[in-house]
């Protein structure tokens, strides 16, 4: 007796053809008094670097670390619930992030030079569009 089973083929589409962001492929590119971000939806790792003096600010975008230019920005980190909008654009890419503060530093903690943020990521690359959260830090 034979038992013929059909054959059930199912294929998913690679990560970066749904997706355009994706962790940082250089965790260390920055380091020393900056910005980052993470979000469990993209996966492991940072997906945000930036220099404090936003010298240099870095996405994977299309599955590659993209050097981005700090191109607007409006509003202030200074204190919890305070909304800081910031346009990102490269060749081709345009990221907007908005940042909500969620925690600063005690007052009479002197040393303290870190302030926390939940941020959202609007990134729109060659027609495609991707938006996620995140949640980082801006200091030393």
């Amino acid at each position: 007796m034979r038992l013929a089973l059909p054959l059930l083929v199912v294929s998913f589409p690679a990560a970066s053809s749904t997706h355009l962001l994706a962790p940082l492929k250089d965790q260390d590119a920055i380091y020393g008094c900056s910005w980052s971000a993470s979000s469990p939806e993209i996966g492991p790792g940072v997906v945000l670097l930036a220099e404090a003096d936003d010298s240099r600010t870095l996405m994977n975008i299309g599955g590659s670390d993209v050097e981005l230019a700090l191109v607007d920005e409006q509003g202030s980190l200074a204190r919890v619930g305070d909304i800081l909008e910031r346009t990102f654009k490269a060749e081709g890419i345009v990221v907007k992030a908005r940042y909500r503060v969620t925690w600063t530093c005690p007052e009479e903690d002197e040393s303290c030079e870190v302030t926390r943020f939940d941020v959202s990521f609007d990134v729109t690359s060659g027609g495609r569009r991707q938006t996620a959260k995140a949640t980082g830090d801006f200091g030393c």
